[in-house]
């Protein structure tokens, strides 16, 4: 990378605009673009343009001071104000009504799990909080979630933290009962091709919770259903048994676990703080 680039690359990092992502995903975004415009300008643009897609079109900064406002009104007493500042980042609020009803019915299955790694989590590990599940981990690009998310679990008194990390540069070690992959998987492989199967192979838990959308934005199904679970199933191949497959609302959920899994139970929420 020349000076030119260097000094472009600079800039992104200290942008307010984006002082809320992880560096990491900052600087991947950027080298990648790099590889692709011959016009650093051009570049520039196309990092700019991939850290909103995945970024502030899920919470915009205004979004967020809603979020942590109608948060400090819960913590105060109003118990309507959690549902509004879930309903703040796009991929929490597309599951708000759902949320109870998935999440009860794949714990379940998934033996109630001691240990929850939540990936891209948005502000789930909130809602999962309130519902009464302990030792979660939530792992976010935006750092702001990841503030707001250990703020609420704090003043709350869960066992719930959360992180800033960059799936694509690093798959997260520890070890965990289950893992959620909400709709993330096609995302990923999106961005890098083969993602998906690394993530899968390479995140330590007994149990995957995954999901994939059945509709469009604008709500046509055009074969997701079937493009999906096809895709997911070649992905898994023999290593990982699928014990439920199902269909909620416009989402498609598989909770599947590992046939030869040794690992064991993460260690708590709390030990992770003392250690950082």
């Amino acid at each position: 990378m020349d000076k030119r680039a260097e000094e472009a690359l600079n800039a992104l990092l200290q942008s307010k605009k984006y002082r809320e992502i992880c560096p990491d995903t900052i600087t991947r975004a950027f080298t990648s673009a790099l590889g692709r415009y011959k016009s650093l300008k051009d570049a520039d643009k196309a990092a700019r343009s991939e850290l909103h897609a995945i970024s502030e079109a899920f919470i915009s900064k205004e979004a967020l001071d809603k979020a942590e406002a109608f948060i400090e009104k819960w913590l105060a007493g109003d118990p309507d104000s959690l549902k509004q500042a879930l309903s703040m980042h796009a991929s929490t609020r597309e599951r708000l009504d759902i949320a109870e009803e998935l999440f009860t019915r794949a714990f379940q299955t998934s033996e109630n799990p001691n240990s929850i790694l939540d990936l891209a989590c948005g502000l789930n590990p909130i809602q999962l909080g309130f519902m009464g599940y302990q030792n979660v981990t939530g792992l976010d690009i935006h750092s702001g979630c990841v503030r707001l998310i250990n703020r609420a679990a704090e003043r709350a008194g869960w066992k719930t933290t959360a992180k800033t990390h960059d799936l694509i540069s690093s798959i997260p070690d520890g070890e965990y009962d289950i893992c959620l992959m909400m709709k993330l998987l096609p995302v990923m492989e999106s961005q890098k091709t083969g993602m998906a199967k690394a993530l899968i192979s390479g995140v330590h838990s007994k149990y995957i919770l995954a999901s994939f959308p059945t509709r469009t934005l604008g709500g046509r199904g055009v074969g997701m259903e079937k493009h999906y679970s096809e895709w997911f199933e070649s992905l898994i191949g023999g290593e990982i048994r699928i014990l439920e497959r199902f269909v909620i609302q416009n989402e498609l959920v598989y909770i599947t676990e590992r046939k030869d899994y040794g690992g064991q139970t993460v260690r708590s929420c709390d030990s992770d703080r003392e250690s950082e």
